[in-house]
């Protein structure tokens, strides 16, 4: 959700193409002020949030910048939930009608769209599927081409509400893309659903082709960072890091699950893996 980024210049369309209001000059001097807080550090890009908001208080991204200060996730989602309301009345009157066909392409839109999406990750670990569930879904209702890769945690949040047709659904329109979610995703749905199989194994192991690291830090015999990696490359340790990060938790919460994992691959691990001792000590952990 954090991997797609763009400089292409089709998604600085006007305002005014829209027929939106146009922004208050606060605004844009609020906005400015956090443009500044981003290129500071701890304390003093909180201070700047806090001035842009006395200047413009329905700064959306002022709101999503204190966020992502904030450490503790309850308070964090009151300040995503601000920046998702002030974001929507800056957008003015029948805004999703205005908008449709044109979401993350209008710069406008996009403070709305990347707080309701850290928002729904939160909500996600705090266990509120069902309200993550209508933030992914609105999102990639609003922008099929998932310039924010929702879908990755959507796939997710989908596994983990058992919602097995719709993931289906999902990981079919993304079938050409090799990526750790996707492909342990879809792995360990088709165990869920069908168990232990010829078909299912060959899953896992598509799934491992993809991303070989993945095993190593389910199984916790490398430690993981104390923060998610800031980018990531298919295939590469911190992709795997970041999986087992946002997803571990699932491959725990299904029964048999990993020592699934720890029995289909070990010899692929064994045979592949750089480090043949710390594949014995993953295969090892995972089966008990």
């Amino acid at each position: 959700m954090t991997k797609r980024t763009t400089k292409s210049n089709v998604f600085l369309i006007r305002r005014e193409a829209v027929g939106a209001p146009k922004a208050p000059e606060e605004l844009k001097l609020a906005q400015k002020k956090v443009s500044q807080a981003r290129s500071e550090d701890g304390k003093k890009r909180l201070t700047l949030a806090k001035e842009a908001l006395e200047i413009f208080p329905d700064c959306a991204e002022a709101h999503t910048l204190i966020a992502e200060e904030t450490a503790e996730r309850p308070a964090r989602m009151k300040h995503y939930r601000k920046a998702i309301a002030a974001a929507e009345k800056m957008l003015g009157t029948d805004w999703e009608r205005r908008y449709r066909g044109s979401f993350w392409l209008s710069s406008e839109t996009r403070p709305l769209m990347h707080a309701m999406a850290m928002l729904a990750i939160d909500l996600q670990w705090e266990d509120q599927i069902d309200e993550a569930l209508e933030i992914y879904r609105k999102l990639m209702e609003w922008n099929p081409a998932d310039h924010q890769g929702v879908h990755y945690q959507f796939a997710a949040c989908l596994l983990e509400a058992n919602k097995g047709d719709e993931l289906e659904r999902l990981l079919a329109k993304h079938e050409d893309e090799a990526s750790a979610v996707l492909s342990y995703t879809k792995a360990l749905h088709l165990f869920r659903k069908y168990g232990e199989s010829e078909k299912t194994n060959q899953y896992l192991i598509k799934a491992f082709q993809v991303n070989n690291h993945v095993p190593i830090y389910l199984a916790e015999v490398l430690p993981l960072p104390e923060t998610a990696p800031s980018t990531i490359g298919f295939g590469d340790e911190r992709e795997a890091e970041a999986y087992v990060m946002d997803c571990g938790y699932l491959w725990a919460d299904i029964k048999g699950a990993e020592k699934w994992m720890a029995e289909t691959l070990a010899s692929e691990l064994e045979k592949t893996y750089p480090d043949r001792e710390l594949a014995e000590k993953a295969i090892k952990k995972l089966k008990s």
